[in-house]
């Protein structure tokens, strides 16, 4: 298993995503903003039956940035799973294909996901948590983090949630500062992530309420965590960690650029990855509903690409967008 280089102290995440994280869309974040730290594979589902075959896993990951030593480096597998997973096989296959890094998904809020026991429901049986993470622990020797949410439905077990993910043996720990319960629809809670930098033995990851390189900042300032991640910000904003490396905020006719460059590299990406033109339509479309927010004309742009039939007409519209004087 290849060895990881030492995480930095103001290093930046680029979060997991189901559905967007792919490997098209994490090959063009790495060739257009190397800035970003980390990336990670969009979370995996352990399955309560079966197994999946080695190659399925490899796919997740990307086979090109599996065969890549650099991309092995600044990846972490993310899975989800629960206490009926078959969890230690799939350990064993992440294992098996020296995969350096595998993080537990411990902060999903889908009502879906929570109904089967995983994700954030963990967060409300820690006993169970407890036997999931010795367990996993004692089965993989590589670097071992999570992501967790402040609590499920109150906060008052938060001391002891990352008493025992810390205690049990993770090397990070991300913390988002909201319970399953506030979903998205309360502003994060900070002071949840800066309470436990004082109580984690290991490296603490803000995330929740960053939108730009600022927050980013700001976070860091205030709570004392090692790093950030960044998740529905950085999809608005792919850029920001070159934003936040170089202290400098983009100028509206910049964002257009960004957005074009983003997309050129992002079709070919997909392209090359076999995708259908359907296919090619419905992912250039769900990417592009998060990054026109920041613009003056931004709504109407992005209505405008959402109304394309074909994919050519989205990017040849997408190619013409200017900013009005």
């Amino acid at each position: 298993m290849q060895r990881l280089k030492a995480i930095d102290r103001g290093s930046i995440f680029f979060a997991p995503m189901e559905g967007i994280t792919e490997e098209s869309y994490r090959k063009t974040i790495e060739e257009l903003y190397p800035e970003w730290d980390y990336l990670a594979t969009d979370f995996l589902r352990v399955p309560a039956a079966g197994r999946y075959p080695l190659k399925f896993l490899v796919k997740h990951f990307g086979e090109d940035l599996y065969r890549n030593s650099e991309m092995l480096q600044k990846t972490f597998f993310q899975i989800l799973t629960s206490h009926k997973s078959f969890t230690l096989d799939v350990v064993s296959q992440v294992k098996e294909l020296n995969l350096p890094w595998l993080d537990i998904n411990l902060g999903c809020p889908s009502k879906t996901v929570c109904k089967n026991g995983g994700g954030s429901f963990l967060l409300q049986d820690l006993p169970r948590l407890r036997e999931l993470l010795a367990s996993i622990r004692k089965n993989f020797d590589g670097r071992l983090s999570a992501k967790v949410r402040i609590g499920y439905h109150h906060t008052n077990d938060f001391d002891e949630i990352i008493k025992i993910v810390t205690g049990e043996g993770v090397d990070l720990i991300t913390v988002h500062g909201r319970t399953r319960d506030d979903m998205y629809s309360v502003p994060a809670r900070w002071e949840y992530i800066a309470r436990a930098v004082e109580l984690s033995p290991v490296p603490v990851i803000g995330n929740g309420d960053i939108w730009d390189y600022q927050d980013a900042s700001q976070m860091m300032e205030q709570t004392g965590c090692f790093g950030v991640m960044v998740a529905r910000g950085a999809l608005k904003a792919p850029w920001m960690a070159r934003e936040f490396k170089q202290n400098l905020s983009f100028s509206h006719e910049q964002i257009i650029n960004e957005i074009k460059s983003f997309f050129q590299s992002y079709r070919q990406n997909l392209i090359s990855s076999g995708i259908t033109e359907r296919g090619l339509l419905k992912q250039s479309k769900s990417v592009s509903r998060f990054m026109f927010e920041k613009l003056p004309e931004g709504e109407k742009m992005r209505r405008e690409l959402l109304l394309s039939q074909t994919s050519t007409e989205f990017f040849e519209k997408l190619f013409r967008l200017e900013m009005s004087h």
